[in-house]
């Protein structure tokens, strides 16, 4: 007899989460991967007994203070060195646990949590599609456009404005150099002008449903399909203003967002991008890192079958991030 989703791990599933705040929030907080008191570290990841079944991409944005404002570019320059020599200072600290992406081919490292890096905001590279080669050599595997501010780039999706020459330019060289776009927080006129160029699959790390909670946001069923149909992937982000326009949110509407992208076949495009340590509310019941354990055994309640719960926590991202 075929073992069920939570027999075969009883103490955790495979979680690939596409966008977390962590990296900067350690930095900024002088905290340890390892254990904090943020929404996620090692001690709470997913894991059975054998290994930690877990991959997180962390997200750098820099450009913006405390207050929502913009930074400095200088000073948007030296947080994103700074907070990059810390994590990785953190990773070979805890490296019996987690490693770079760059390292899992090695047969050590199988049974290791992988940490990704994606860039939310080039201002902090100052928009130069020049310097994408230097952000391709650290590691980072995807970017954004634009934060919630527009730039040399692109307008954002609380401005409006579309993709300049400058933006174009920098697309086309960040998929000549592997580096996924991610088109979270992007206008959509922008996102047109990008579906009109891309070659590669593009991605939306931590965007909801706007059909099922109209934040600028969330994503139009028009540009989830299309990212659908580029084979790109979609991470849900669980800040409840995304979720619910009341602010107020729990499981069952996250499930609502599911349910809508998969009446429009997202089987294989919907993902995880929970956008933890950049939310300052969740889902009532879920605290961090370790409450996708309960989401996936709610979702299990809910019917929806153990392989298409394997592909939304994991699998989807995964052969994306591969296709990119």
């Amino acid at each position: 007899m075929n073992m069920t989703l939570l027999q075969s791990f009883p103490d955790g599933l495979p979680v690939l989460d596409l966008h977390c705040d962590t990296a900067v929030e350690l930095y900024l907080r002088n905290k340890s991967l390892d254990q904090n008191d943020l929404q996620i570290d090692l001690r709470r990841a997913p894991q059975t007994p054998r290994t930690l079944l877990y991959q997180q991409v962390f997200g750098f944005c820099c450009v913006y203070d405390r207050e929502g404002k913009p930074r400095p570019q200088a000073e948007a320059e030296r947080l994103l060195l700074d907070s990059l020599a810390y994590f990785r200072a953190e990773l070979t600290r805890c490296s019996d646990r987690i490693v770079p992406a760059e390292a899992l081919a090695d047969d050590e490292n199988r049974n290791k949590a992988v940490a990704r890096l994606s860039l939310e905001g080039p201002e902090a590279i100052g928009c130069d599609p020049a310097r994408l080669e230097w952000l391709r050599a650290q590691g980072f595997e995807m970017t954004t456009l634009t934060w919630n501010f527009p730039n040399a780039l692109a307008g954002s999706c609380m401005t409006g404005e579309g993709l300049t020459d400058r933006g174009r330019e920098f697309v086309r060289q960040a998929q000549r150099l592997g580096i996924a776009i991610d088109v979270s927080h992007l206008s959509e006129r922008a996102f047109w002008d990008l579906v009109d160029i891309t070659t590669k699959p593009i991605l939306a790390s931590h965007s909801n449903s706007h059909a099922c909670c109209a934040h600028a946001r969330n994503l139009t069923d028009d540009q989830f399909r299309t990212i659908r149909d580029l084979g790109g992937v979609v991470g849900m982000n669980l800040y409840t203003p995304f979720l619910h326009a009341s602010g107020r949110a729990g499981f069952d509407d996250i499930r609502r967002h599911l349910d809508h992208w998969l009446s429009l076949d997202g089987e294989k495009t919907v993902a995880l991008g929970g956008d933890l340590d950049g939310c300052d509310t969740l889902p009532d019941g879920f605290t961090g890192i370790e409450s996708y354990f309960d989401l996936g055994k709610y979702l299990h309640k809910r019917g929806y079958p153990d392989d298409l719960i394997l592909d939304l926590f994991h699998n989807n991202a995964s052969a994306a991030l591969g296709r990119i």
